[in-house]
């Protein structure tokens, strides 16, 4: 299964020039809970999809009270450089949308 048919939101937005934060949320404690323990959303992940080294991944938080996972990372190219293209890191979370969890 992807994660985007599990999750009810998965957005990113910058954190600042130089940091990408990633939200997932989910609407119920089981696909949560799936989620998590499959270990899929880890550094090692994270490192490959947006091609980070994993010391620049800054963390990734399991929130459970609200069903949630937090991704912060240092971002390859910041904000006001003329090379990058999404000045709000509106559109960064598209690589998880079809990450398989198992």
């Amino acid at each position: 299964m992807k994660l985007k048919d599990l999750a009810t939101v998965i957005r990113s937005k910058n954190a600042s020039p130089f940091v990408l934060t990633i939200d997932i949320f989910f609407d119920d404690d089981e696909k949560y809970n799936l989620v998590k323990k499959s270990g899929v959303i880890n550094a090692e992940t994270i490192s490959k999809l947006y091609k980070v080294p994993k010391e620049k991944i800054l963390g990734i938080f399991f929130v459970d009270p609200v069903k949630a996972i937090k991704i912060s990372f240092i971002k390859p190219i910041a904000t006001d450089e003329i090379e990058y293209s999404d000045v709000y890191g509106a559109q960064q979370s598209i690589p998880l949308f079809d990450l398989e969890i198992e």
